[in-house]
């Protein structure tokens, strides 16, 4: 039995096409998730810190030190 073999125009291919779109809205939209909710951590961080010191120290103990400034502007 030989394997099926497809051609350009196969619909395998259209598939291919699909998923590989799929997976990059898929991907954005996890990206733009996490982001949103860096913006939201660091504007919880910013409206409960002592300080602009102690709110460098607990966003940098998040992970979040890294973010522009105003990041937490637009959560």
């Amino acid at each position: 039995m030989q394997p099926e073999r497809h051609s350009p125009s196969s619909p395998r291919i259209g598939t291919t096409r699909h998923a590989a779109q799929d997976f990059a809205q898929a991907r954005l939209h996890a990206e733009t998730t996490e982001l949103l909710h860096q913006r939201q951590a660091a504007k919880r961080v910013a409206e409960r810190s002592h300080d602009a010191v102690d709110c460098r120290e607990l966003l940098s103990m998040l992970g979040l030190a890294n973010l522009p400034a105003s990041t937490a502007l637009h959560a």
